[in-house]
C-alpha cells in the first residue's frame, strides 16, 4: 500500500475520533487518547468497530460537522439492506460518495461503456406509497416485492417499455428473473448491455449462464453502503480500491492475519466525513493477495463466505426473501430504527419464524400486527408467522456469522 494512501486512512481516523462523538467514547473506555495513539503511528491500536454495536448509536455517528445537515435533508440519506440481518441508516455528503464511485465508474467505462448518463434499473425491498416501480430521469427503481410469478409478466413490461441500458441485481434476483423469464417464455431485455451483480457471493457458473441468456457482459461489484466501493471482480477475486477503502484482514481477536491467511473483513472508508467507518466489520470472511501488475503492486480479496441471501419456497415456486425484510424497513422508516437485528428461519412451506431484536419501549404486540398488516399484501401473506423476540441474535457456531434467512427445508 502507497503511502498517499496510508496518510488518507491515518486522516480519516483522526477526523473521526476529533469530530465523531462514538469514536471519542470508544477511546475512553480503553483510557487512551487520540494523541497517544497517533504519536506511536500504530493503525492495530486503533478499536475495531461491529455493525451490532452500533445500531443503537447510530445518531452518535455522525460527525459534528455535519449534524445540521442530517437535520435539514442536505445529505444522501441511504441504508444498509439488512443482508446481514442488521440495519442502519447511512449518510454521505455528496462530493464524498462521488469520489468513493469514482474508480467503479471507471472499471464500468472499461467493462461496457457505461457512462452516468446511461438509463439504470436496480430493484428496492420498499418504494414510498407501497409503489410497484418508480422512475427519476434515467433511473427505473422497481419494488422486490413484485417479481413472484403472478406479477413478473407485467413488471419485466414495465422495464423493456424503460429501455435500461444496465442493471444493478442481487445474484440471487438476477438467478429468479432468468429462470423465471424463461419458464414463461417472456422476451429477454434487449436494451441492456451491462449488468452488475452485488450484495452477495455469486456461485460458480452464475455470470456465464447470464451473459448467454442475457446478452450482456455481467461482472461483480464488491461494496456495502457505508463505504460504498471495496473491489470489482478479477477471475475469481476482487480487485481492491485502495484509494477509496482501506480493506483489512483480522483475527477473532482483532490481530492482523497474514497475506493469504483466512479471516474477518474490516474497512475502513477514505471518502465519507459525514459518518465514518474506521475498521469496520462487514461481517464477511476472506483473505488479501498482493501481485504486482502492470509495473505496480495491487491487493485482491478472496471472499469465502459473505452475505447471500436464499429463497423462500412456496409449493413447486421459489421467490426471493427480500419480501421478508419490507415490512421491517416500513417500520424503521416510519418509527426511526426500533429494530436493531431481525432473521427469519423458513420451517416450511406454510411456517415462517421470525427473531426480532428491537427497542423494548415500541411494544411486541404493536409490531407484530404492524408486520402482518404489510405482509398480508404480499405473496407470502398466506404464510404463518411466528414471532420470538430476544436481546440478540447470535452468530452462527460454525460459521461465526448471521445469516439473515434459514431455510430450514434445503
Amino acid at each position: 500500500m502507497n503511502d498517499r494512501s496510508v496518510n488518507k486512512r491515518w486522516k480519516m481516523a483522526e477526523y473521526a475520533y476529533y469530530n465523531v462523538p462514538f469514536y471519542r467514547d470508544k477511546l475512553r473506555g480503553i483510557g487512551v487518547t487520540w494523541q497517544e495513539l497517533a504519536s506511536r503511528a500504530e493503525w492495530n491500536k486503533l478499536p475495531v468497530i461491529e455493525k451490532n454495536q452500533i445500531v443503537e448509536y447510530a445518531d452518535d455517528l455522525v460527525s459534528q460537522e455535519y449534524v445540521a445537515d442530517v437535520a435539514m435533508e442536505r445529505l444522501i440519506h441511504t441504508h444498509t439492506s439488512g443482508s446481514t440481518g442488521t440495519f442502519l441508516d447511512v449518510y454521505w455528503n455528496k462530493e464524498d460518495m462521488l469520489h468513493a464511485l469514482l474508480p467503479l465508474w471507471v472499471d464500468r467505462w472499461k467493462a461496457a461503456d457505461i457512462h452516468a448518463r446511461d438509463r439504470l434499473c436496480q430493484f428496492n425491498t420498499t418504494l414510498a406509497n407501497d409503489n410497484v416501480y418508480e422512475i427519476n430521469g434515467n433511473l427505473m427503481i422497481v419494488s422486490k416485492d413484485r417479481l413472484s410469478s403472478f406479477y413478473l409478466k407485467d413488471t419485466c413490461q414495465k422495464i423493456r417499455h424503460f429501455k435500461p441500458e444496465w442493471m444493478i441485481l442481487h445474484p440471487a434476483m438476477a438467478f429468479f428473473l432468468m429462470e423465471q423469464t424463461r419458464k414463461m417464455d417472456l422476451p429477454a431485455f434487449e436494451s441492456v448491455r451491462y449488468v452488475e451483480l452485488t450484495g452477495e457471493m455469486a456461485w460458480e457458473g452464475l455470470r456465464a449462464e447470464l451473459e448467454l441468456s442475457w446478452g450482456c457482459v455481467v461482472n461483480m461489484h464488491y461494496g456495502t453502503m457505508e463505504v460504498q466501493s471495496i473491489g470489482y471482480e478479477e477471475g475469481d477475486r476482487y480487485r481492491l480500491y485502495d484509494q477509496t477503502t482501506y480493506v483489512e484482514v483480522l483475527d477473532d481477536e482483532g490481530k492482523e492475519v497474514g497475506e493469504g491467511e483466512s479471516g474477518n473483513i474490516y474497512v475502513t472508508s477514505l471518502h465519507n466525513h459525514a459518518m465514518p467507518f474506521v475498521r469496520y466489520g462487514i461481517g464477511d470472511v476472506g483473505k488479501i493477495q498482493s501481485e504486482r501488475k502492470d509495473g505496480k503492486w495491487l491487493r485482491f480479496l478472496v471472499l469465502e463466505k459473505a452475505r447471500k441471501n436464499d429463497r423462500i419456497r412456496l409449493g413447486e415456486e421459489s421467490i426471493p426473501a427480500d419480501v421478508l425484510l419490507k415490512p421491517v424497513e416500513m417500520v424503521n422508516g416510519y418509527y426511526q430504527n426500533v429494530v436493531y437485528q431481525f432473521q427469519a428461519v423458513q420451517k416450511s412451506a406454510s411456517q415462517i419464524e421470525l427473531l426480532i431484536v428491537m427497542d423494548e419501549e415500541f411494544g411486541k404486540e404493536k409490531f407484530m400486527q404492524l408486520y402482518r398488516d404489510v405482509i398480508q399484501g404480499t405473496v407470502v401473506g398466506d404464510v404463518d408467522f411466528t414471532f420470538t423476540f430476544s436481546d440478540c441474535i447470535r452468530p452462527h457456531s460454525d460459521t461465526g456469522k448471521i445469516k439473515w434467512f434459514v431455510n430450514e427445508m434445503e
